[in-house]
């Protein structure tokens, strides 16, 4: 612990926008770190209690609560089947308001602040604490991604904003649009990396690398750039693809005799691997939802002292380092990447990103956190 904790003990209730068991993003990572600083009732998503069984689920869910980390205590609520329309909601919001409250009461605590960090919930009923509205991505924008109605993302996003005591955005872009386009103000909480050991020794290698979901988030354009080019490239995550046209273009790429798609790999498996690459890339798509977007992957490949080529995002911006080379287009990206990884990799180098990362870990964003909740 670094910063001071401002709850007496109280809990923090955080209502995530995905499930514990889901890819790690930004609600586990942050609420990981809580967990050890102030207890975390963690909500997830509510479940139907006609689809527990979700195919590529990694576990079926059920109604209750178990300790998913230190000082983190996970809520799962069933909820009638097509409990997001209209008619139903509230009736869901009340049940899954009780549950919170139980859930409280059995962990003999109360709530010192409620975040909710979803574009599907609200805050709970008759659960007292500040209220934190933490906007994880440009949900608006992203609405189709999601499968979900913009008029109704764009009416709960007012509500909430309306009944939050501090409302936070994870990036730039998304604050300053959040402040103009509701009149209120909206503070910056951006991602985190987890810092490596003191111990940590990364032995740079001649790749490229590519860490994350393989979804339609990514600039097919500026990857097949790089294998036009014969940058070897090792891909390190899972994929997927809304288009029959996206997949074949993925299939090619990641088929290629350049490129090296690993998988989705183990957390604990990624600081050596990245410590063994050249240089990290973010090659993402110049779209709306992307620019309110805080890619983790960049600082991730800092905190591994790697180099990074990043398509032009604001949240490079925000970051005000010369550590990361921004390129636009597919010729400018390939072309920085192929640079960097001819320059001589030096100690210097890499120990000056690894400690720009820390400063810019999910400690210093929890810790952010806290100082709002008490201010």
């Amino acid at each position: 612990m670094t910063g001071a904790v401002p709850l007496g003990g109280e809990a923090i209730v955080y209502l995530a926008g995905s499930r514990w068991t889901d890819v790690p993003g930004t609600d586990r990572r942050l609420v990981t770190v809580l967990g050890r600083m102030v207890p975390v009732l963690w909500v997830d998503p509510p479940f139907s209690v006609l689809t527990r069984s979700r195919t590529g689920a990694a576990e079926t869910p059920r109604a209750g609560t178990d300790l998913v980390a230190p000082g983190v205590t996970r809520l799962q609520v069933s909820t009638l089947p097509g409990g997001s329309r209209p008619g139903l909601r509230g009736l869901v919001d009340r049940g899954r308001s009780r549950a919170i409250r139980s859930a409280l009461r059995a962990l003999g605590t109360r709530a010192g602040a409620i975040v909710v960090a979803s574009p599907r919930e609200s805050f709970p009923r008759g659960v007292p604490g500040r209220r934190v509205l933490y906007v994880t991505d440009d949900w608006v924008a992203g609405a189709g991604l999601m499968g979900l109605s913009v008029t109704r993302i764009t009416d709960d996003l007012e509500r909430n904003l309306g009944s939050a005591d501090i409302a936070a955005a994870v990036s730039p872009s998304l604050a300053e649009q959040l402040t103009r386009e509701f009149n209120t103000p909206v503070v910056v909480l951006a991602n985190g990396c987890e810092p490596p050991p003191d111990d940590f020794r990364p032995e740079p290698g001649e790749q490229a690398v590519l860490v994350g979901q393989l979804n339609d988030r990514l600039d097919l354009e500026l990857l097949e750039a790089l294998r036009r080019a014969g940058i070897p490239l090792v891909v390190i995550g899972p994929r997927s693809s809304t288009t029959s046209e996206r997949a074949n273009r993925l299939d090619t790429l990641l088929t290629s005799p350049t490129v090296d798609w690993r998988g989705a790999l183990p957390a604990a498996e990624l600081p050596a691997l990245l410590g063994s690459m050249g240089v990290g890339i973010t090659p993402y798509a110049d779209t709306a939802f992307n620019r309110g977007s805080f890619p983790l992957k960049t600082l991730e490949y800092l905190a591994a002292g790697l180099p990074v080529v990043s398509s032009d995002l604001p949240s490079v911006g925000w970051l005000q380092t010369d550590l990361i080379e921004v390129a636009t287009g597919p010729t400018e990206f390939a072309k920085r990447v192929a640079e960097v990884l001819s320059r001589p990799s030096t100690a210097h180098d890499r120990e000056r990103r690894i400690a720009f990362a820390r400063r810019h870990s999910w400690q210093a964003r929890a810790d952010q956190l806290l100082r709002l909740i008490a201010r």
